[in-house]
């Protein structure tokens, strides 16, 4: 069992190496707000404020190894992120694709309406709990994902879409609130939250804007401030000001079952957790009814927590457990190799945005930048993120008017302008 002094030690030292990851970025961008903030508004109170108050309320079980393991992993994974994705780029990367500026206002509508018309069926089977969202995420967790991610996925879109419209704020408000009330209606806390991160993103690595560190910080207060609002709209934190303080930390326990998988020396699985998990993850159980349950990660919380996964109301997270159930002690050189390839392809899709414009190039952004369209909670969703980025493309051809190929491109235009003149006609 580590010390409490050696344990602060230990977590303050990984926040450091992760913070001055976060500010190099921030550096490069001139901007506080940016592509690694969605990540670190969720990630640093889950990873680093709540076990920390966890551990000075309750104690830490894990082993000296285990703590700095985990510690050293996820401040390795950042920094090397951070390196990779500030080397410049020499060239934007060029697509053989055609695209245009024009429809986007029709698809967002056309997106809102299909998203919520693909979730209808499950608010029909449970009229009951209109008005309370979390029960049916808790009742709809096996049967029913193609429903409920691809009505998400839709919604994202429709803010993506309306985003680039270029119409009028009313007309952004009230596609923008329309998906925020369909996906309130799916139960789900962190699906609400990344709607603001996509209007964020777009700000930044669209629209030009940089915010400073004293905006960005009120910002940062605020979107706790929705968080815990959140939180207090779908737990219960009954009891003692202490027992409510232990809900909360309980809530974010990816470091401590990270720590459990490697004190208690689980079965090393030479990657079969991660493959699992990016090849089950997309099939619907529809199509494959002997899918099952205890795949990816969901193995870890048979062997860990038996009674929550048979109950299927939640899973708890296992955070770098995952990778080191598969990898052991080489889980480290894994996730930064994982994270330099990360870097790479964020560096290629800022730039690429910032030369075209384009929200299917946003789309890659997002994902990149932590805000994935099919948030399934296992898997990383890249060949499918690249067919919507492939979509989208495609669907920007629809309509009358100049449709472009991708040539050399040039500066592009003003940050508040979608100009067309930055590619030649094909």
């Amino acid at each position: 069992m580590i010390s409490s002094g050696l344990a602060d030690l230990i977590l303050a030292a990984s926040l450091i190496v992760s913070l001055v990851a976060y500010l190099l970025v921030a550096r490069r961008e001139r901007s506080f707000l940016h592509l690694m903030t969605p990540d670190y508004l969720v990630w640093i109170p889950a990873s680093y404020i709540l076990p920390a108050i966890y551990g000075h309320l309750f104690g830490t079980d894990a082993s000296p190894f285990a703590f700095v393991y985990v510690y050293a992993t996820m401040a390795v994974e950042n920094l090397i992120f951070a390196l990779v994705y500030l080397r410049p780029s020499k060239k934007v990367v060029a697509l053989p694709f055609h695209f245009s500026y024009r429809n986007f206002t029709a698809l967002a509508f056309l997106f809102l309406g299909l998203s919520f018309l693909v979730y209808a069926p499950i608010l029909l089977e449970f009229p009951q709990y209109l008005l309370d969202p979390r029960q049916i995420y808790i009742q709809t967790r096996s049967g029913y994902g193609s429903s409920f991610f691809v009505s998400v996925a839709l919604a994202y879109l429709s803010v993506i879409f309306v985003l680039f419209s270029g119409r009028s704020r009313w007309t952004k408000a009230a596609v923008i609130v329309g998906a925020m009330v369909v996906i309130s209606l799916h139960g789900s806390k962190g699906a609400v939250v990344a709607v603001f991160f996509l209007v964020g993103l777009y700000e930044v690595y669209v629209r030009g804007v940089k915010v400073r560190l004293l905006p960005a910080m009120l910002a940062a207060v605020g979107m706790a401030v929705v968080l815990v609002g959140l939180f207090a709209a779908t737990m219960s934190l009954q009891g003692s000001t202490l027992e409510a303080l232990e809900t909360i930390a309980l809530y974010s326990d990816y470091t401590r079952n990270a720590m459990l998988v490697i004190d208690q020396k689980f079965p090393l699985q030479y990657g079969r957790l991660t493959l699992e998990g990016n090849v089950y993850a997309v099939i619907p159980r529809p199509l494959m009814p002997s899918k099952p349950k205890n795949f990816g990660a969901l193995l870890l919380d048979e062997e860990f927590y038996p009674q929550i996964f048979d109950e299927d109301q939640g899973a708890p997270g296992f955070g770098v457990g995952v990778q080191y159930a598969d990898f052991g002690v080489f889980a480290i050189v894994y996730l930064a190799v994982f994270a330099a390839f990360r870097g790479w392809l964020a560096r290629i899709f800022v730039d690429r945005l910032s030369k075209t414009r384009h929200p299917a190039d946003f789309v890659m952004v997002a994902f990149l930048g932590g805000v994935s369209l099919f948030n399934v909670g296992v898997g990383w969703m890249l060949p499918e993120t690249v067919f919507v980025f492939l979509l989208v493309r495609y669907l920007s051809t629809w309509g009358p008017g100049p449709v472009y190929r991708e040539r050399k491109p040039i500066d592009p235009p003003a940050a508040n302008q979608l100009a067309v003149s930055e590619f030649d006609p094909a």
